[in-house]
């Protein structure tokens, strides 16, 4: 069985060179790319177990208030705070997550599975969130209010507003309005702010 430190390893020495000379930066396990106020964050989350892990992908900007409320640095960002964020997935079968391998030849035929799936999942779902304002602009005018979830709604209006987009705010506003749940109160007087702040 490979440990979770020698997988680690090897997804440092082999991952980290290509995330690194794609602009991101740090150490260990979570790294960051910070342009203007996009933040993207890469981040391999240990699984309960201890024999695999996951691919964390996280983008925020820097104006919006971090998942969960409140603000954090951006250098210290992490994949939760993030109000987009999607995992990279390994291929279909009996474990979640990626698993470590039962040997180390195992180990390296995954990583180098990893490596050759960043350049399409991995640097999709970055892109999707890449360019400010422009990319930001099309997802909202792409975006149908009805078709997300009220929490979304509420991210997709701050970023609308902040981008001059009020009637594009004003549909999510109410959607999500309309979505959230009764008890949802905190998540219904966010979303009743949004106009006005």
């Amino acid at each position: 069985m490979t440990t979770r430190a020698a997988f680690l390893k090897l997804l440092t020495r082999q991952l980290y060179p290509v995330l690194q000379a794609e602009g991101f930066e740090g150490t260990g396990q979570t790294l960051r790319r910070i342009e203007g106020p996009v933040i993207h964050v890469f981040n391999v989350q240990g699984a309960s177990g201890g024999k695999q892990c996951y691919l964390n992908l996280g983008a925020h900007l820097d104006f919006l208030p971090t998942e969960g409320g409140g603000q954090v640095a951006p250098t210290e960002i992490e994949e939760s705070h993030c109000v987009f964020r999607d995992r990279m997935d390994p291929p279909p079968g009996p474990a979640y997550g990626w698993a470590y391998g039962s040997s180390m030849a195992e180990t390296e035929e995954t990583v180098a599975f990893i490596v050759s799936e960043w350049s399409g999942p991995g640097r999709a779902f970055f892109a999707r969130h890449g360019s400010y304002p422009q990319g930001f602009v099309q997802m909202l005018r792409e975006t149908d209010p009805t078709a997300i979830h009220a929490r979304t709604a509420l991210h997709l209006a701050r970023i609308a507003v902040h981008l001059g987009e009020r009637s594009i705010a004003q549909a999510l506003v109410d959607t999500g309005l309309a979505k959230a749940p009764e008890r949802a109160t905190s998540l219904k007087a966010d979303l009743e702010k949004v106009l006005g702040d």
